[in-house]
């Protein structure tokens, strides 16, 4: 799949906004961050003519909280 260079650029603005938005005051919050910048760093080569390839970002592991059993 083909993204524009309008497109490319859209989705850099979205990023560098939830970056700014961004408080990291746990772990899970700071990790999301690294996230972002990456994929921030990734679009900023694209729109500068790097080829896109697929990039397997860090896996996240959340916690999901246990339900009391009876």
């Amino acid at each position: 799949m083909a993204f524009t260079k309008r497109s490319i650029e859209l989705l850099l603005d979205l990023v560098e906004n939830k970056i700014s938005y961004m408080d990291t005051d746990d772990r899970e919050a700071a990790r999301d961050l690294k996230t972002l910048k990456q994929c921030r760093d990734t679009l900023v080569a694209i729109s500068q003519g790097a080829p896109a390839s697929m990039m397997p970002l860090p896996r996240q592991e959340r916690s999901i909280p246990q339900m009391a059993t009876c």
